[in-house]
């Protein structure tokens, strides 16, 4: 029997000398303190959710490690720390994220949006350190694991080759990562690196043309908040409208009847004078552009082919001459979907990466390159930059309270995101809204025909396939007369002609899956 457990003892027993047992005792206490500091700057940086308990629990989970005798449970414990935070870092709170919350002063992730670090400044340096230490902490994580590899006498050859590898991965991966960092503005697989998906603060990350108010700004006035106080049904109940739209990820709401903001809220750290992000919302500017430009003989019809303006087009096959701005427009052209959002170069995109899969007017498809093609045309035919077409026709006409931006792809190439990256105060988007329910007239001005406005906004089918959908507006039949324009991520301005209303939502999320109908009803409640 004492044969017995004493194998049983030896077989349990790490077959290591003291040596190795030495080195990756320091490799922990390396890695200790690593992921300490990493916990001290999460702390300071004042923006965890619920992966501040796993930053806790790592240093801690290796401290247990020296404690531990069994190289299995060494092994399996370090292992699973190591996973919780590389997914951590790849996912949830980034290196691009630890960087700008130092840099600019204020958190970027999306649940903590416009929180001050705890020491209340901004520095690029501590924005450094920050990865720099998460970057060499997993990097010291993985070299502990192969280390404790090594401590297991009954693992096989082949599985310490794997933890290897995985040492080797991690510092492939976090050279890769230091590199993007740096080659943003010029690689398109750096931007999809360090960026990943969209999110409402991309105007602070891309270059971009300003968009200049015009003084005197024209702020709307302010009536009484309506009484009794709004109340919203959603899924069967009835609810505060501030709690509703806290819960929902919203940063800005403004709700105006008549000219005059009844209702004005802001959330999730957005104050007045901060800046939303447009997405989507940003098309209906191009939209009315192209109207004006048309006014103004720039251009002669929507019905003109595209290569009438950009004949590069023409060049690469005689289906582009039979795609409109019409076809532009109501989304409709048959050219096949790109998304170009991180491109540095929306022009080659446009031009020379556009394919043709169908015939244009039978078929509606929301594609952003169609609205990049507009932009190009109003580019050729204002002879200058879309940004300052906007400035001079509608941003400065309108009286807006705030200076606006307009993302670029980049600043070798100079072209407006079309498709989404304009930027600028919610009350002034509003004021878009606005200008078409007034069918195009501000302050006794027409700033836009309002046959345009009227050709804009309806629901018809005799021009285009689709009745939901217009010149970048939307419509829906359930909610006659109303239109609106909605961007990623929960972005919506909303005109309902009937109840002489404008409503104006703005977030960080999409947070509820019926705005139109949530909106409609408040516009009837005003």
């Amino acid at each position: 029997m004492s044969e017995t457990k004493h194998a049983q003892a030896a077989s349990e027993t790490p077959d290591r000398s003291p040596r190795q047992r030495s080195v990756s005792e320091i490799a922990l206490l390396v890695t200790i303190a690593l992921t300490a500091l990493h916990l001290v700057d999460h702390v300071l940086r004042a923006d965890a959710r619920g992966w501040q308990i796993l930053h806790v629990a790592t240093p801690f989970g290796l401290a247990a490690l020296l404690a531990l005798r069994r190289p299995w449970l060494r092994l399996v414990l370090a292992f699973l720390l190591l996973a919780g935070l590389q997914v951590t870092h790849m996912f949830l709170e980034t290196p691009d994220d630890q960087y700008n919350t130092w840099a600019t002063g204020t958190s970027r992730l999306l649940h903590a949006i416009g929180t001050p670090n705890l020491l209340g400044i901004s520095s690029p340096a501590l924005g450094v350190a920050s990865v720099v230490v998460a970057l060499t902490a997993s990097a010291a994580f993985a070299l502990t694991l192969v280390l404790l590899a090594g401590e297991v006498h009954t693992l096989r050859r082949s599985a310490r080759t794997v933890a290897t590898v995985v040492l080797v991965l991690i510092l492939l991966a976090d050279a890769v990562y230091l590199w993007a960092l740096t080659a943003t503005g010029r690689s398109e697989v750096a931007r999809a690196i360090v960026w990943q998906d969209s999110d409402v603060l991309d105007y602070r990350r891309l270059p971009a043309r300003t968009i200049h108010r015009r003084l005197p700004a024209l702020p709307l006035s302010r009536g009484p908040e309506p009484s009794p106080p709004l109340t919203v049904t959603a899924d069967g109940g009835r609810r505060d409208l501030d709690d509703f739209l806290r819960d929902t990820g919203t940063t800005a709401f403004i709700a105006i009847k008549g000219n005059v903001i009844r209702t004005e809220r802001y959330f999730n750290g957005y104050r007045r004078d901060s800046v939303v992000a447009s997405f989507s919302t940003a098309k209906p500017f191009v939209s009315t552009l192209v109207g004006i430009a048309i006014a103004e003989h720039r251009i002669h019809s929507v019905d003109d082919p595209v290569t009438r303006y950009l004949p590069e087009l023409a060049r690469r096959g005689a289906g582009f001459g039979r795609i409109t701005l019409r076809h532009l427009l109501t989304m409709s052209s048959g050219l096949a979907q790109q998304d170009p959002y991180y491109s540095l170069d929306l022009r080659a995109e446009a031009l020379a990466n556009t394919r043709i899969i169908g015939p244009p007017g039978t078929r509606f498809d929301y594609n952003n390159i169609n609205t990049v093609l507009l932009g190009l045309v109003l580019e050729r035919v204002t002879g200058g930059p879309v940004s300052a077409y906007l400035e001079d026709k509608v941003w400065g006409p309108l009286g807006m309270e705030a200076d606006a931006a307009w993302s670029m792809d980049s600043s070798a190439s100079g072209l407006e995101q079309m498709q989404a990256g304009l930027s600028g105060r919610a009350v002034d988007f509003a004021k878009l809204g606005l200008l078409y329910l007034h069918k195009g007239s501000w302050q006794g001005r027409t700033l836009v025909p309002p046959a345009w406005v009227e050709e804009s906004t309806r629901a018809d089918t005799v021009t285009d396939p689709a009745s939901q959908f217009q010149y970048n507006w939307w419509m829906r039949p359930d909610l006659p007369g109303d239109y609106w324009s909605r961007g990623n991520h929960g972005q919506w301005i909303y005109v309902s002609p009937g109840q002489d209303a404008v409503l104006v939502r703005y977030g960080v999320e999409d947070g509820y899956h019926d705005w139109p109908t949530v909106l409609a009803q408040l516009a009837r409640r005003l």
